[in-house]
């Protein structure tokens, strides 16, 4: 029974990263879609720190360049490029090995140099995931804290390549890219699956565009909005339609083939 609340609270932090990383470094860095109350922000990088272990400048400036180079050469992470399964089991490498390249840091997130809190520790990802693991033994005892802990970077890790592998391989598009909205990914990954929507309208802090689709992140975003501890930048309810009418909806299956409807 220990183990099996490990594996809960492992899939529940595992959850919480995805949000933060949704709202914090999506939506917020990388697109400037929403403004948040500072506090709220140095929450999100405390917690972006012990359980993701992810440098936000880093994240921001591959993801940004992920789009402006979205499934050509030059794409970080593409499925097209690398392969599918590349992507889904080694969607982390990827990542780092774009992270690790100082023109790309430079290039494409100029805007978020390294703070006196990022120099002091919150660069050193590895430290505040191990002070997480260290929280969850102390807590749950050995066993169990190294189960939660495990939980939490597996789960966070296929979250984000089926974000980047299945998000541009299956489903069905209503836009004129690459990406596909993939509504059950949608759902645990707090609207991340609704790739399509995302790459025609990037800047939108609302991933959902249309009927039966839904963005769990966006009624979070809504709340921090009505306490005042969040401002949405961008229009989020007008275009969509416009963008739509260019293309009838395609669906991709797993196995390939492909639907039309008008």
């Amino acid at each position: 029974m220990v183990y099996f609340i490990a594996v809960l609270v492992g899939l529940v932090l595992a959850e919480v990263a995805t949000l933060i990383t949704t709202i914090y470094l999506h939506r917020v860095l990388s697109h400037k879609s929403i403004r948040l109350h500072p506090a709220v922000t140095m929450f999100m990088r405390f917690v972006t720190w012990m359980l993701t272990s992810i440098s936000p400048r880093e994240w921001v400036a591959v993801h940004r360049k992920h789009h402006n180079f979205s499934d050509v050469d030059g794409d970080p992470h593409s499925p097209h490029i690398e392969g599918y399964w590349q992507i889904m089991i080694g969607n982390v490498y990827y990542y780092r090995r774009e992270a690790n390249n100082d023109n790309t840091l430079e290039k494409y997130a100029a805007d978020l140099p390294f703070d006196r809190l990022d120099r002091i520790f919150l660069r050193r990802g590895t430290l505040g995931f191990s002070l997480t693991g260290v929280i969850l033994v102390l807590l749950m005892g050995i066993g169990p804290g190294l189960v939660a802990l495990a939980t939490l970077a597996v789960v966070y890790l296929l979250l984000n390549a089926a974000i980047n592998g299945a998000g541009h391989t299956f489903g069905y598009k209503s836009f004129e890219n690459d990406a596909t909205n993939l509504k059950l990914l949608a759902l645990i990954t707090f609207g991340e699956g609704l790739h399509n929507n995302h790459h025609a309208r990037p800047a939108s802090a609302k991933l959902s565009a249309f009927r039966g689709e839904f963005d769990p992140a966006w009624p979070v975003i809504r709340l921090l909005e009505k306490l005042r501890l969040a401002e949405v930048l961008s229009k989020v309810d007008e275009g969509w339609e416009d963008h739509r009418r260019r293309i009838p909806t395609t669906t991709v299956s797993p196995l390939g083939a492909t639907t039309v409807k008008n």
